[in-house]
């Protein structure tokens, strides 16, 4: 599109006032913390690394930067990045369009934007492309041929070291690119945590914490103080916009488990609730099949199997459940469980389906269910649970899982594979265990609870 006298002196003065743009453009005025962020962000070659408090505006002091560069750089392609495609075309694009939305008509009507391209009309290289950062769009994400070439990565803090090295690649030996990144600060690993802890002399670090936001209440940090505690590494995140203590941390106590171990109760602490039966499957390998009976605090029995196929557990699981007469016997079907699952079911056994890697009945808590189980695991056990103690699995299991916040804030506990890398034991007995607490978690759900035939337990452990 053509520019008017007018719009062409308004375009210049915002080349030297990029604060004035973003008041002018969108009708805003950005924080302390946003105009110390946009008055770096203009500097051509830039390396800028930034970490967010939750809600501090960062997505949208990039899309503001999205427009704002198409519209006063010459020659200007943008890669819009983020590991996570969800956040790429649902909350970044939502954010593209309701900031377009408030533009004066003359400006706005020289975008179009679509779920992957913010563009300049009539200008087929002035655009700004959005494209995951996984590994299997390396190919896309590569080749950023303009003199005004700039990555604006999202999230940045997942993205994974091969990919983060590909698009700083694609800034070329020139030096004029500009390499942008944004993250809630919630993994220290990775090239983003790097650049804070090792202070890469060519990044400049900036931290958008909750207290200087023009975006965040106080009642809002009170809240997460009263929560979580300003000494959880929660608050620390979400609030201070500081990188975890660690990573992964061990999710159940070490106290925890040792006190359950020490503790006896007598029959009538847990006579009078139901048994339900937790079976983690297992087929050969280093991993063990695991039946476990659980009786309100109490676990009355674990039993252990090695090398056996799907038809051999569902025999042992035959007389197992003949032996205690659980209530109810959940079986994580995912993989090879599902085989076990469906011969239980003809042979009559009262088995309950359980798909652990399906969403949590508590997202704003937990990524999975297998995460929300563990979860319910963990409070049992701070509840006055009692559990075997002439087995040491049972406690290098249990005090063996880590877990680690995602970028929604969800807790997410380390798969298997991911233990066993780390030389940790592969949690076959909590796994088996924390199943036992599936009728909580799916009794939330009237549909998933009559797909499943779960009953809501009437008791306070179940």
């Amino acid at each position: 599109m053509s520019l008017t006298t007018k719009t062409a002196t308004l375009l210049n003065i915002w080349r030297k006032d990029p604060l004035l743009a973003m008041k002018q453009l969108y009708g805003v005025t950005p924080d302390d913390q946003q105009a110390a962020f946009i008055l770096k962000a203009v500097k051509q070659g830039c390396r800028i690394a930034v970490k967010s408090a939750q809600g501090a505006g960062k997505t949208s002091t990039l899309v503001w930067l999205s427009f704002y560069f198409l519209l006063t750089l010459d020659d200007c392609r943008i890669l819009i990045t983020s590991p996570s495609a969800n956040q790429l075309h649902r909350v970044f694009h939502a954010e593209a369009l309701k900031w377009h939305d408030k533009m004066p008509t003359i400006f706005k009507e020289f975008f179009e934007i679509t779920q992957s391209r913010i563009s300049i009309k009539g200008k087929a290289f002035q655009k700004a492309d959005l494209v995951t950062a996984s590994a299997e769009n390396q190919e896309n994400l590569a080749g950023g041929h303009s003199e005004n070439y700039i990555i604006l990565a999202d999230e940045a803090s997942a993205i994974e070291e091969p990919v983060f090295d590909v698009l700083q690649g694609t800034l070329g030996t020139g030096g004029g690119g500009r390499f942008i990144m944004t993250a809630n600060p919630v993994r220290n690993s990775g090239r983003f945590y790097e650049i804070f802890s090792m202070e890469k002399k060519i990044w400049q670090t900036l931290t958008f914490d909750a207290f200087n936001s023009g975006q965040i209440n106080q009642s809002w940090i009170d809240e997460m103080a009263d929560f979580y505690g300003k000494d959880s590494d929660r608050y620390k995140v979400r609030v201070l916009a500081q990188f975890p203590r660690v990573s992964e941390e061990q999710f159940i106590p070490t106290d925890l488990v040792e006190a359950a171990m020490r503790r006896t109760l007598t029959p009538s602490m847990y006579s009078g609730y139901p048994k339900y039966c937790g079976v983690d499957v297992a087929r050969f390998g280093s991993d063990s099949t695991v039946f476990t009976i659980r009786q309100g605090p109490m676990v009355l029995d674990i039993a252990k199997f090695d090398g056996l196929d799907t038809t051999e557990v569902t025999a042992y699981l035959m007389d197992y459940y003949h032996k205690h007469k659980p209530e109810k016997i959940f079986i994580d079907a995912i993989g090879i469980g599902a085989g076990v699952f469906d011969q239980s079911k003809h042979m009559g056994l009262p088995v309950v389906e359980v798909v652990v890697s399906t969403k949590s009945s508590d997202p704003k808590m937990y990524f999975n269910l297998r995460s929300q189980l563990w979860g319910e695991l963990r409070d049992w056990l701070n509840n006055g649970a009692s559990l075997p103690n002439d087995d040491r699995k049972i406690k290098a299991q249990l005090c063996g899982m880590t877990y680690g916040f995602n970028n929604k804030f969800q807790i997410q506990l380390a798969n298997k594979k991911d233990m066993k890398k780390m030389g940790l034991e592969s949690p076959d007995i909590p796994d088996s265990l924390s199943l036992t607490f599936a009728a909580n978690t799916f009794a939330y759900s009237p549909a998933a609870m009559g797909a499943r035939k779960v009953v809501p337990s009437r008791y306070l452990w179940a």
